[in-house]
C-alpha cells in the first residue's frame, strides 16, 4: 500500500509539474492526499500537502488537517500546540483576499466564467475558515476546564455563524439552478414535437444538465460545496448535542444548540460527496457509532451494542476504497468489542498495528486498545507490556500510563514494585484540570501511604474497566472472573467500590435482583464518607439503568437520575456521567411508556 501511495504521489507531482500551462486541479489533488492519509500513506500525504500548501486553499486546508488529526489522536501538548498554530495560519491565509492569488488564476477554464470562479473560491475559503475555527474549538475542549469551554464556545460561535450562512447560500443556489433548468426546459419544449428531437428541442445533454449557464455554478460544483460545508456543519451539530449539561447552558447562551439527527444526515451526505472531506466524514461517522454512542449511552443505558450495525455497513460500503487501512481495521476492532468478540477484536487491532507501521499516532491508539483487550481478560502481564511502551512513546499522560503499569504489576503479586511506581504517579501529573490525571493522582496518593495488596490492585484494575464503560463489552464467561476479583476484596475502606462493581457485574450478567442489592449496599456503605463521591453518583445511575427496563419501575429510574443531577457535584468524571444522565432523562421524558426505548 505504501508503494501504491508513492506511485500516486509521483503521478500527482508529474501532473502538477506543468500547472502553469494547464489547469491546476487542486480538488483532485486534495482528494488524493486525503485518500493517501487513510490508506496508511501518512508520510506521502503530508509531503504532498506540504509541497502544494501555498498553491491552493484546499491544499493548505489538507496540510493543517494532518496536524489536527495527529493532535486529536495523540492528545500530546506539543502536537496540540503545533495544530493550533497551523490551523490559525490556514485561517489567516483563507481570510485574506490575496492569500491565494495563484490558485484563482489557475482555476480558469472555458467552462467557468470569472463570476462563477470568484463565487466558488469565496465559498471554499469561507468553509475552510469555519473548519479551522471548529478544529481549534475541538482541541481547546480537550483541556476540560471552564476557561477552555468558554474560549471554545466563542470559537464555535464564530464557526457556526459561517456554516449557517454558507449552508443557506449553497442550498439557495441549488434551488435557483434547479428552477432555471426547469424554466429552460419549459421554454424550449414544443408539446407537439415532444417525442421528436426536432431543431430547437431539448437534447440529451440539456436534459441531464450538462449545459449550465457559464455564469452559474454547476450542479456538480454546488454538490461538492454542500458536501464541504456539511462536514463542519454536521460535526458541529454532533459535538454540541453531546456536551455536558452545565456547559450546555453556556452554549445556549451563545445562541446555538445541536441536533444529532441533522448532524448525522449532513455527515452522511458529505461521505458520499466528491469533496476532499468525504473520507473524513466516513471516519467521523465510524467514531460516532463505535466510540461516542456506546461511551455516552446515547441509545439508552441498556443499548450498548447500538451503532455496531451502522458502523459495519459503512465499512462494508467503503472497503474497496480502503482495503488495508489501519484506521478502518481499528474501527473494525471497535465493532468487535461492541459485539463482545474480544478475541477477534484483538486480532484486528494487531493487524492495524502492523499496517500502521511508522504512523506513530495510529500505532499508539492500537497499542492502547490491545492493552485494554488484555485487561478485560485479566491478562495483566500482556497488558503491562503494552502500557510500558505507551509510557515510553506517548507524550499524552505519563501519570495515567504509569498508574496502569502499577495496577498491572501489583495484580501479578509484585507488591513492592507496584508500591514504588504508585509513588511516581503524582509527580508526573502535568495538568490539574485533567480529569483522568486528577483521578489516578488521588488513587496513587492513597496507595503511597498504604502499601497495596494484590487484591487492591486487581480491584483497581476492575474499577478502570467500569469507569471506562467496558463491562458491557464482556461476555458472561469473561465477567465471571471479574466477580471473583470482587469476592477476594476484604479492605473495609474499599467496600463501597467493591459493592458498586459487584452490582454492575450482576447487572451485565442479567441477575438484576442481586445487582440492586449490591448497589443499595454500595450506597449504604458510602454514607458519611467524604471521598470517592463518584461512587454514589455512578451507583444511582446503574440502579436507574435497571429500573428503566420495566414500566412499573420507570418512576424509580427518574428519581435516581434526578438525585444525581440535583445532589452530586464536583465528583470524578462528572462530565461523562452527566451526559449519560441528561440523555437518559430526555429518553424517559419522550418514551416513558416504552421501556425498550431507554
Amino acid at each position: 500500500m505504501a508503494e501504491v501511495n508513492k506511485l500516486q504521489m509521483e503521478d500527482m507531482n508529474n501532473a502538477a509539474g506543468d500547472h502553469e500551462e494547464s489547469t491546476f486541479d487542486d480538488i483532485e489533488m486534495a482528494c488524493t492526499g486525503i485518500n493517501m492519509l487513510l490508506n496508511n500513506g501518512f508520510d506521502e500525504a503530508f509531503a504532498l500537502f506540504e509541497k502544494y500548501k501555498n498553491e491552493s486553499p484546499l491544499m493548505h486546508s489538507g496540510y493543517s488537517f494532518v496536524f489536527f488529526m495527529q493532535a486529536l489522536m495523540s492528545f500530546e501538548e506539543e502536537k496540540l500546540g503545533e495544530a493550533h498554530k497551523v490551523l490559525q495560519e490556514t485561517e489567516k491565509k483563507c481570510s485574506s483576499h490575496d492569500g491565494f492569488v495563484k490558485s484563482f488564476r489557475k482555476k480558469f477554464s472555458k467552462k467557468k466564467s470569472e463570476n462563477a470562479v470568484i463565487t466558488e473560491e469565496r465559498i471554499t475559503n469561507q468553509i475552510i475558515v469555519a473548519d479551522c475555527l471548529l478544529y481549534q474549538a475541538i482541541l481547546v475542549f480537550t483541556n476540560q476546564d471552564i476557561p477552555s469551554y468558554v474560549k471554545a464556545g466563542w470559537l464555535l460561535r464564530k464557526a457556526w455563524k459561517i456554516y449557517e450562512k454558507l449552508h443557506k447560500e449553497i442550498t439557495t443556489l441549488m434551488e435557483i439552478l434547479a428552477q432555471n433548468k426547469i424554466a429552460k426546459l419549459s421554454s424550449s419544449v414544443d408539446p407537439a414535437s415532444f417525442h421528436t428531437p426536432a431543431a430547437g428541442g431539448p437534447n440529451h445533454s440539456e436534459i441531464n444538465g450538462s449545459s449550465e449557464d457559464p455564469e452559474e455554478l454547476t450542479a456538480d460544483v454546488l454538490s461538492r460545496l454542500l458536501g464541504a460545508v456539511n462536514f463542519g456543519y454536521g460535526t458541529f451539530q454532533l459535538c454540541i448535542s453531546m456536551v455536558p449539561p452545565k456547559i450546555l447552558k453556556l452554549i445556549e447562551f451563545l445562541g446555538f444548540e445541536g441536533d444529532r439527527e441533522i448532524g448525522l444526515s449532513c455527515l452522511a451526505f458529505t461521505s458520499h460527496s466528491k469533496d476532499m472531506k468525504a473520507p473524513l466524514a466516513t471516519l467521523a461517522l465510524l467514531w460516532y457509532h463505535t466510540v461516542l454512542r456506546p461511551f455516552f449511552a446515547l441509545d439508552g443505558a441498556n443499548q450498548f451494542q447500538a451503532g455496531s450495525k451502522e458502523a459495519e455497513a459503512i465499512i462494508k460500503e467503503k472497503e474497496g476504497e480502503f482495503p488495508n487501512s489501519s484506521l478502518f481495521l481499528f474501527f473494525q476492532g471497535r465493532i468487535c468489542r461492541l459485539e463482545k468478540k474480544n478475541d477477534q477484536s484483538l486480532v484486528l487491532y494487531k493487524r492495524a498495528l502492523v499496517e500502521a507501521k511508522g504512523q506513530r499516532e495510529i500505532e499508539l491508539m492500537c497499542l492502547y486498545e490491545i492493552g485494554w483487550c488484555h485487561i478485560l481478560k485479566l491478562q495483566w502481564k500482556d497488558a503491562q507490556e503494552g502500557f510500558i511502551r505507551l509510557q515510553k512513546e506517548s507524550k499524552w499522560s505519563q501519570a495515567y500510563y504509569t498508574y496502569l503499569i502499577a495496577v498491572c504489576i501489583g495484580s501479578q503479586g509484585e507488591i513492592e514494585a507496584a508500591h514504588d511506581i504508585f509513588h511516581k504517579v503524582p509527580g508526573l501529573i502535568k495538568r490539574k484540570n485533567n480529569q483522568i490525571e486528577a483521578f489516578v493522582g488521588k488513587r496513587a496518593e492513597r496507595f503511597k501511604k498504604l502499601k497495596p495488596t494484590k487484591e487492591h490492585c486487581r480491584l483497581l484494575t476492575l474499577e478502570m474497566i467500569f469507569l471506562w464503560h467496558a463491562l458491557p463489552t464482556c461476555t458472561h464467561e469473561e465477567l465471571r472472573p471479574l466477580l471473583n476479583v470482587c469476592e477476594m476484596q476484604t479492605d473495609h475502606n474499599l467496600m463501597p467500590l467493591k459493592c458498586l462493581l459487584e452490582g454492575s457485574l450482576y447487572k451485565e450478567l442479567g441477575e438484576e435482583d442481586m445487582a440492586i442489592n449490591c448497589l443499595k449496599e454500595a450506597l449504604a456503605r458510602h454514607q458519611g464518607k467524604k471521598d470517592d463521591l463518584f461512587i454514589p453518583a455512578f451507583t444511582l445511575f446503574e440502579m436507574a439503568s435497571i429500573y428503566m427496563k420495566k414500566p412499573e419501575t420507570i418512576p424509580d429510574a427518574k428519581n435516581s437520575l434526578q438525585i444525581i443531577k440535583d445532589n452530586y457535584k464536583d465528583y470524578d468524571f462528572e462530565n461523562r456521567l452527566s451526559v449519560r444522565v441528561n440523555n437518559a432523562l430526555k429518553r424517559l421524558k419522550f418514551g416513558s411508556g416504552n421501556p425498550t426505548a431507554v
